[in-house]
């Protein structure tokens, strides 16, 4: 974990553990990112790579060059992918069914999906915010639509930095007390870990990054 960006980044907890996990990955080939935003650098898929070649979507038109693609409804889309790349969108989807059956057709033979929801955060409407989903949903429900070598990693330490999260909209605006209190959640949670016989992140995670496999 990068605990300088984590301590400094203008970005929220959940994302600042999103984007470690994500520079874990690889990616080549064709490459889509679902919920794409018009500012292309806080987009997780790089739109200049050397490696890929990036498509972006959204349900609404951010730019002329984004697809505008609604999961809920079933898709239409010709063009295949290596990858599929859906981070803080399914929360926003009142049913996984059509969504991950899309998602499943847009992937090439042996294509990955690689995404991540929330768990421990605040609400968040875009325009709604409906699903929390636990480790065990996340693996039943993409077995169920056929997806192969399923991975799940949960994001947090415990139980401190996850409460952390919850405050940092307020505790943000009074800095070097936010760092402060930062660190010491952390620490917190370190120390909690040694005394604990479960890792504490997987019983309080802030979020989930999961991969998955088409067969």
């Amino acid at each position: 974990m990068n605990y300088f960006n984590l301590l400094f980044s203008n970005n929220s907890i959940l994302r600042c553990l999103q984007i470690d996990e994500f520079r874990k990955f690889s990616f080549k080939g064709d490459c889509i990112e679902f919920g794409a935003n018009e500012k292309l650098n806080r987009n997780f898929l790089k739109y200049n790579s050397k490696k890929y070649k990036t498509t972006y979507s959204n349900i609404v038109k951010k730019k002329n060059n984004f697809l505008i693609l609604n999961l809920e409804k079933k898709i239409k889309h010709k063009k295949k992918y290596d990858n599929v790349v859906i981070f803080n969108v399914l929360e926003h989807l009142s049913d996984l069914d059509i969504p991950l059956k899309n998602l499943y057709q847009l992937l090439k033979k042996s294509g990955r999906i690689l995404g991540s929801t929330p768990f421990i955060y605040r609400i968040h409407g875009a325009p709604k915010d409906y699903n929390r989903y636990t480790k065990e949903y996340l693996k039943k429900i993409l077995k169920e639509k056929k997806f192969k070598r399923i991975e799940i990693y949960e994001l947090g330490i415990g139980p401190f930095l996850a409460s952390f999260s919850l405050l940092r909209g307020y505790l943000k605006f009074i800095p070097i007390l936010y760092q402060i209190l930062l660190f010491l959640a952390v620490i917190s949670d370190k120390i909690l870990s040694i005394f604990m016989k479960t890792n504490p992140k997987t019983i309080y995670p802030i979020g989930y990054v999961f991969s998955a496999v088409k067969k």
